[in-house]
């Protein structure tokens, strides 16, 4: 069995959204508190579905999971959405997913161009924060060689 690691798929997520579309990123969920920063310019949540194993017998392991990258974007004045804010998340978010599909530099993850889908939501917190969800998934390739 190779190792599975999801804190490792975490980082890779990480790795293509930390500095490119924000530096606001957290890991598994939301925070419980937000910072000043997240609550004027918003943040992102990865999330990292169940690791399905494809591995074979001749020490080859493969896997696949479904990912999200979450954009929590804060509304404008009376609930009414912030469209600049909007697309500057939604096209950092499309840019760095499309460089890694085309770059496929990491020898153990690859994202199935195949395999994205977008929606969005509205959410509001805990503490009455409203905010519009950009919602990227798509699917990651786990290729681990234990040779």
């Amino acid at each position: 069995m190779y190792n599975d690691s999801r804190i490792d798929l975490y980082n890779y997520i990480y790795s293509l959204v930390y500095g490119k579309v924000t530096n606001n990123v957290y890991r598994m969920g939301e925070p419980t508190e937000n910072t000043e920063d997240d609550t004027k310019n918003g943040f992102v949540v990865i999330e990292v579905g169940d690791i399905l194993d494809d591995s074979e017998f001749l020490c080859n392991a493969y896997g696949r999971a479904r990912c999200m990258i979450i954009a929590f974007i804060p509304k404008k004045s009376r609930g009414r959405l912030d469209i600049a804010k909007y697309k500057e998340y939604e096209s950092a978010i499309n840019e760095v997913i499309r460089e890694a599909i085309l770059s496929n530099d990491n020898e153990t993850y690859s994202i199935l161009g195949d395999g994205v889908l977008s929606l969005d939501d509205d959410e509001q917190t805990q503490k009455g924060n409203q905010y519009h969800l950009y919602i990227k998934s798509f699917i990651v390739e786990i290729d681990k060689d234990n040779n």
